[in-house]
């Protein structure tokens, strides 16, 4: 019966943080060689947002208004996002929150912080450019995707200033910060996709920019309509979306995290340590 009461009791901040702690130390343990197929797979698995998306406009954008067509696609942005998080492979916007915490708590380098976003980063890029070329020749030979959805994102998205792309990031990166922080605190299954969901659809249907959905997008419509979406615009806009979502997560989520949780001396209960351990775990 006690067991069975601390399955079901909410977990303490303290214990969220050792939780989050204890995961981002062993992405960093991890060898190089893993830790990027893992990023490649999540590269790879998110483009199914995008997938679908154009699916959605294929389908039903001569029968749909703009509001309704968006908030249609805006539903279909989170299938990506349950697959990478429940598989468990390594998306850079959830490790800009994990990541920084050995380095706040003075377990790791800024140099080996850079090596683990390095090669999340690299391999999600990757992964997202497989799925770019893939879909493209899917839809050159299939009459479920129109070749205008593969660019009809991207052009909606480079709409927004550069200013409006970044602080979009920075939101977005920062709601990807608090759903890893939440789905932690959560033992349930279903209540973790479920987070997932709801986060990932304000994402979307905020025009939030995440930088590797975002890439798939970009990546697909410049490589199906090169004359639709510039070069230099795409990179641009990869460029500040990576940069906000590191500083939305980073900062709005890992550093006040930690930072309130590990000066608070009092003890939440007998069985919490009454300050943040700082010794490296065996």
């Amino acid at each position: 019966m006690a067991a069975a009461k601390d399955e079901t009791r909410p977990k303490s901040d303290r214990q969220i943080l050792q939780e989050q702690m204890d995961a981002s130390l062993h992405e960093y343990r991890r060898n190089t060689s893993s830790l990027f197929m893992s990023a490649t797979a999540a590269g790879l698995e998110i483009g199914f947002s995008f997938f679908l998306m154009a699916v959605f406009y294929t389908l039903f954008s001569d029968e749909l208004g703009k509001h309704q067509l968006h908030m249609l696609m805006a539903a279909s942005y989170p299938i990506g996002f349950v697959m990478v998080i429940m598989g468990r492979a390594d998306l850079f916007t959830e490790h800009t929150t994990l990541a920084i915490l050995p380095v706040l708590d003075r377990r790791e380098s800024v140099l080996a912080l850079g090596r683990v976003w390095g090669v999340i980063y690299s391999g999600n890029l990757l992964g997202a450019m497989m799925f770019s070329l893939l879909l493209v020749q899917y839809e050159a030979v299939s009459p479920y995707i129109d070749p205008k959805a593969l660019s009809y994102y991207g052009e909606k998205s480079l709409m927004q200033s550069g200013l409006g792309v970044f602080l979009g990031a920075v939101l977005a990166g920062w709601l990807m910060g608090l759903l890893g922080w939440v789905a932690t605190s959560s033992t349930d299954t279903i209540g973790r996709i479920v987070l997932i969901i709801l986060t990932t659809f304000v994402i979307g249907a905020g025009g939030l920019a995440h930088c590797i959905a975002g890439s798939v997008a970009m990546f697909s419509g410049w490589l199906g309509s090169p004359t639709a979406i510039d070069t230099s615009e795409m990179l641009g806009y990869i460029a500040r979306a990576t940069v906000g979502n590191a500083v939305g997560g980073s900062v709005f989520v890992g550093m006040l995290k930690y930072g309130y949780i590990s000066s608070d001396k009092a003890p939440r209960s007998t069985e919490e340590p009454k300050r943040w351990p700082r010794r490296p775990l065996k």
